[in-house]
């Protein structure tokens, strides 16, 4: 599921007065049945696993040119169908899953967007338990003493706080929060940008610019200057032609970022288990890496097969 969703605890210190307990905290979380966390990791699963194999597709093309060539057809339906259809699923699961969970001084309380609310005494809570795989985001189950799993799973990106402030009521956290995927998860959330206008900034506008230049060189070479198909057949046709060539930009960005995003997660999951001390360095090392071989080695690419084509 899409990548919004932020535990974050309440801006306000918790005040204590005589006559009052302490505020309690608030976290924003995605509250799910196991069904719907299913559906949701159905949904994450194919959209992400279309846009690796075709970008696994688009690197094998450039290291390999001509062997294993990426047919336009199969790339617009599968991009056109593989991507769309499970991010609508999974922004409307995440849309009516989002709950607001307090911890306040006896009782863990869940409230659902259904209004439901739903208290969990301490007491009844053997233990927590981060889930194996951060899918479709990090979370968490509650273990109760009965033996049974609490009903819906609290997803966060980052869960160490509200693991931290369960651990003043609910013994036995340390593991929980000394667990690889809570760490995984906090460093991810510490290093890596994911606001709406990020995307747009990256996988939007920034194409623009090698579109651009693209553009005016099949401008030039095919009808003399950067304006001549406007000037001999209009600006309908002259932005038809931009727009085809963002298309292919535009797609090829998409796929790479993609490609370079596996690769930076893969690295950051790793290093979680395999180096814990490390896996702050290794993230933000990794999170450079990413942009610096978007911004700059894709665009240096793009320029030599300008010098070589042209």
């Amino acid at each position: 599921m899409s990548p919004t969703s932020t535990a974050t605890a309440s801006d306000s210190p918790s005040v204590t007065t005589p006559d009052s307990a302490p505020a309690p905290e608030r976290f924003t979380v995605h509250a799910a049945s196991p069904l719907l966390r299913g559906i949701g990791v159905a949904a994450r699963g194919g959209m992400l696993g279309c846009l690796l194999f075709f970008s696994g597709w688009l690197v094998l093309d450039a290291l390999l040119p001509g062997e294993y060539p990426l047919p336009p057809g199969p790339l617009v339906w599968g991009l056109g169908l593989g991507v769309p259809l499970p991010w609508l699923l999974s922004t409307v699961l995440r849309w009516s899953t989002r709950a607001t969970a307090e911890v306040d001084g006896a009782h863990l309380v869940l409230t659902l967007r259904s209004r439901a609310r739903l208290e969990i005494p301490y007491e009844a809570v053997e233990s927590v338990r981060p889930w194996r795989l951060p899918l479709p985001g990090p979370g968490l189950s509650l273990l109760m003493k009965s033996g049974r799993a609490f009903g819906y799973g609290l997803e966060l990106e980052d869960p160490v706080p509200l693991l931290t402030a369960l651990g003043r009521h609910v013994p036995r956290l340390e593991t929980a929060r000394a667990h690889p995927l809570m760490r995984y998860a906090q460093v991810r959330h510490a290093f890596w940008r994911r606001r709406w206008y990020h995307f747009v900034g990256k996988l939007v506008l920034f194409p623009m610019l090698p579109t651009g230049i693209f553009f005016q060189l099949s401008q030039r070479i095919t009808y003399g200057s950067p304006f001549g198909e406007y000037q001999s057949y209009g600006l309908a046709a002259w932005l038809r032609s931009f727009g085809r060539d963002y298309a292919q930009v535009f797609v090829n960005f998409l796929l790479v970022a993609c490609f370079l995003r596996a690769l930076v997660e893969g690295v950051s999951f790793a290093a979680a288990w395999l180096t814990p001390s490390y896996a702050r360095g290794v993230r933000r090392g990794a999170e450079w890496l990413n942009r610096f071989a978007y911004y700059v080695v894709l665009l240096a690419l793009l320029a030599l097969r300008i010098l070589v084509g042209y």
